[in-house]
């Protein structure tokens, strides 16, 4: 199939804010490490008003939206569908991804709050991730694109819209759209607490799917543990990706299983590690890539969002991308 757009992306559009803590401070906060928490403006003030918030890095994110900037900083074409306030962060929002070249497809939502997420990294590059949806949590049906489905050659969906009542109805448009328009269907679990919430919705969706992303512990949560948990996730799954970290990944597309190897690097901060493997796979795959090549790709550029701040390449990193992608393809 070949459509003008990759990929179309529905999801949250949070703007990120990093910083780094130390184990002691982190420890006095009461927080479940590696945790996605869900919280109101409120509780995300009172948080950032108990740490020292002088060296925050401001990006544009969202698990999907970190995705979809993969995909165009390697010359693919994306789409996203979300929803940003008319504040400041929203026109923040808005302008940095216009510069990624990525268009945004619906209007900012009048005297709406932009979602935003503290992500604490300690020392160890993992990272805890305290989230106020804002206004995402009202994108729902009336906001996808039937327009942009129909000219994309995959339909992404961010586990995480199922955490409300809203972007569960968006899924469902989505998903009933894509099959009208024959776009192929990609969904990625997002976290393991969405299995465990909302497991109902999202089995529902993945009856659909063409393609499901997972990392080790998500693909555990959904099958359960025991023996053998990424076989019996691809036995679910014809078309599957489940990452493991340090460990590499296991890919399974179009009936060939590959191993992926991971690329050492020294880890800094995983934020963006899962959305990036993501976005490449998805790249490769759009671009005639089988599923080893994908992975591979998507495992090297993985490695260079772990080895830095924030869940996006910068300059220093897209200058070698086009000889790393001939080199792959060979």
């Amino acid at each position: 199939m070949s459509r003008r757009v990759n990929v179309y992306s529905i999801g949250n559009a949070i703007v990120d804010l990093q910083l780094k803590v130390s184990e002691e401070a982190f420890s006095e906060l009461g927080l479940e490490k590696g945790s996605m928490n869900l919280i109101d403006s409120s509780e995300q003030t009172a948080l950032l008003s108990r740490l020292d918030s002088k060296d925050i890095n401001k990006a544009s994110g969202g698990s999907a939206a970190n995705s979809m900037i993969a995909v165009a900083q390697l010359g693919g074409s994306a789409a996203y569908g979300c929803l940003v306030g008319d504040d400041e962060f929203g026109k923040f929002y808005s302008t940095e991804m216009s510069e990624l070249g990525i268009t945004l497809y619906t209007n900012p939502a009048e005297g709406g709050s932009t979602g935003s997420s503290v992500i604490l990294i300690t020392p160890d590059a993992e990272r805890t991730m305290n989230t106020c949806l804002g206004v995402s949590a009202e994108f729902g049906p009336e906001h996808i694109s039937s327009k942009i489905m129909k000219d994309s050659e995959w339909l992404f969906i961010e586990g995480y819209l199922f955490s409300t009542p809203k972007g569960q109805e968006a899924v469902r448009k989505a998903v009933s759209v894509a099959g009208k328009c024959g776009t192929r269907i990609a969904v990625t679990v997002s976290d393991a607490f969405i299995v465990d919430v909302f497991g109902e919705p999202l089995r529902e969706t993945l009856k659909y799917a063409d393609l499901v992303f997972a990392n080790y512990t998500e693909a555990e949560k959904y099958v359960g543990s025991g023996d053998d948990v990424i076989g019996r996730f691809q036995e679910e799954f014809t078309n599957s990706v489940v990452t493991r970290g340090s460990e590499g990944a296991v890919v399974n597309f179009d009936g060939v299983r590959s191993e992926i190897a991971p690329v050492k690097t020294e880890a800094v901060d995983d934020t963006g590690a899962g959305d990036m493997f993501a976005g490449s796979f998805l790249y490769g795959i759009s671009n005639g890539y089988d599923g080893q090549q994908a992975g591979n790709l998507a495992s090297k550029l993985s490695s260079r969002i772990v080895s830095k701040l924030g869940p996006r390449l910068e300059n220093d990193h897209l200058s070698d991308l086009d000889s790393i992608k001939v080199q792959i393809a060979a």
